[in-house]
């Protein structure tokens, strides 16, 4: 196990998507634009018309990930996940009329109506990610 510690928060961003926008890359263009390197997501709801997400198939050593597009209506019930050095790394879960979906929020997925995620900013926090011998994404203190 390891343990990364920041010294506390900083910024609260609330980001509203519209319909069309992109979401992981509209979050990716707000980090950028202010400067915010490390943060944890506070809540994330809305709907979405196109969700793209990929999930895990197996328990080899190495992961087997499955990719997933679903082009309907949907309501994003909760996207989870923290930034590390300027990188989400996100998992939601969405729902359609008979089904519930969870996995890795991947390019591509995009706004119906509206959506709406909050992040409050990590200070002092210097990790990043680093893939390891078996191509799995671990925090490492810079």
């Amino acid at each position: 196990m390891r343990t990364f510690v920041g010294s506390g928060l900083g910024r609260i961003v609330v980001i509203n998507l519209q319909r069309g926008e992109k979401v992981l890359e509209s979050v990716r263009t707000q980090l950028q634009e202010l400067g915010i390197k490390n943060a944890v997501i506070l809540s994330a709801i809305g709907s979405l018309q196109k969700a793209v997400f990929h999930r895990v198939t197996g328990m080899d050593v190495s992961p087997v990930d499955e990719f997933v597009t679903l082009e309907q209506p949907m309501e994003l019930a909760s996207i989870q996940g923290v930034v590390v050095d300027g990188e989400p790394h996100f998992h939601m879960v969405v729902s359609d009329l008979e089904k519930t979906y969870t996995g890795h929020l991947e390019e591509g997925t995009t706004v119906v109506y509206l959506c709406e995620i909050s992040l409050a900013e990590i200070t002092d926090f210097d990790v990043t990610r680093v893939k390891d011998q078996n191509n799995i994404a671990v925090l490492q203190k810079i």
